[in-house]
């Protein structure tokens, strides 16, 4: 289900999702982990990074 331009968005909330984000990965990146989880890790960032940019644009 996708939303509309006319719902109401609180913003406080998806700032809060992206300091979690933000959190998280940063979280993740300070990690002595095996380089394949890295590996998946940047991807998940990538693909994060992406989604808020197709976000942004709409």
């Amino acid at each position: 289900m996708s939303r509309s331009s006319d719902d109401p968005v609180d913003p406080h909330v998806g700032l809060a999702m992206d300091q979690e984000i933000t959190s998280l990965l940063s979280a993740i990146e300070q990690e002595k982990i095996p380089d394949r989880l890295t590996k998946l890790a940047i991807e998940l960032q990538n693909a994060l990074v992406e989604r808020r940019r197709r976000d942004v644009k709409n």
